[in-house]
This record gives C-alpha cells, structure tokens and sequence, in this order.
C-alpha cells in the first residue's frame, strides 16, 4: 500500500472511531438520565404518570417507558453525533440555536418510530390486523406519532422542561468533547 492509502486508512478509522464514540455518549447519556428523570418523577408525581397523552388515547408509553424514552436516546444521539461532527468544528457563534434545534429534531425525528411502536403496542393489546392494512397502521402510526408526537411531549410536565435542561447540558458538554477531539484530530492529520 502506499502512504496516501494508509494516510487515508488511519483517517477513515480516527473518524469512524470519533463518530462512534460521541454516538454512544449522546445516546448513553440521554438514555440513562432520562431514565433517572423518569423514575424520581413516576416515584414523585400523583399516580405515576410521567407522560402527557391526548383525550382517549391508551397510555402505551406509560406502560412501557423505556421502549420510548430508548427511541428518543437513539434519534438524539444519531442527530446530536451529525450536528456534533458537521456543524461543530467551523460554528460556535450559534451554539444555543444549535444545541435547541437538535433537540427539537430529535424528538421529531423520534416521533416516527415512537408512533409505530405505539401502533405494535395497539395491535398486541388486541387490535391486530392481516395483510395489506398491517402496512397501512403502521403507515399510518407513523404519521400520527409525526402529527401528535410533539404534543404528548409538550403535556408532559415537568419531563419535558426537566429534559430540555439536562439534554441542553448533555448536547454542550457533548459538543465540548467533541471539539477537542477535533483539535487532536486536526493536529494528528497535520503531521
């Protein structure tokens, strides 16, 4: 091999190796303390009930917490990695706007998955269907995780002002971690 390919080897490893690490701490953090946030406050609040719901809606998400609050680690920790290695090494002015709005696409992005887990939770409480329409609902919980997953999030005080504080914290730390790493990693190629 000549040196340019294995120049090109080490980056490729340092880079893959730097992605899955800030991977692992969004994801990890974010799941381990929304965890935390939730149990103190399922221990605290009148009758366990930690998230919001809509009128009439089965509270699947109370039911199995940690399947959804482990959707949102993993969409947090995938768009919070690419904000983290895109965004961070060439924009520090904007941080705050930065840090919200990858939050905000999180739970967005969350809310597509969280809306077809809460579907599979519909059909094994007896409201399963064949063929065709099983890709139907889980289409349509999709969509409907899209259109009110952001409003069960909005009801659920006080997890949610508790989770945009401590994912505020987590995603800035994150980002300090991560431009260090950039400046070693800088200096590295440089050499």
């Amino acid at each position: 091999m000549t040196e340019a390919t294995n120049n090109l080897h080490r980056r490729t490893g340092i880079f893959i190796s730097r992605t899955l690490k800030l991977f692992a701490y969004f994801a990890g953090c974010a799941f381990i303390l929304s965890s935390i946030g939730y149990l103190v406050l399922h221990a605290v609040l009148p009758n366990g009930h930690v998230f919001g719901g809509l009128y009439r809606m089965f509270a699947y998400h109370e039911a199995h917490p940690f399947q959804y609050i482990g959707i949102v680690a993993i969409a947090y920790g995938f768009i919070a990695t690419l904000g983290a290695i895109c965004w961070l090494c060439s924009i520090k002015k904007y941080r705050t706007i930065t840090i919200f709005a990858i939050i905000g696409l999180s739970l967005m992005l969350a809310s597509i998955p969280g809306g077809i887990l809460w579907t599979i939770h519909d059909m094994q409480a007896g409201f399963f269907v064949h063929g065709d329409a099983f890709w139907n609902a889980i289409s349509r919980g999709a969509s409907s995780g899209l259109q009110s997953g952001w409003y069960v999030i909005l009801l659920s005080i006080p997890y949610n002002i508790i989770g945009l504080i401590v994912g505020y914290a987590v995603t800035s730390y994150g980002f300090k971690i991560a431009s260090a790493e950039c400046r070693v990693t800088k200096t590295a190629f440089s050499e």
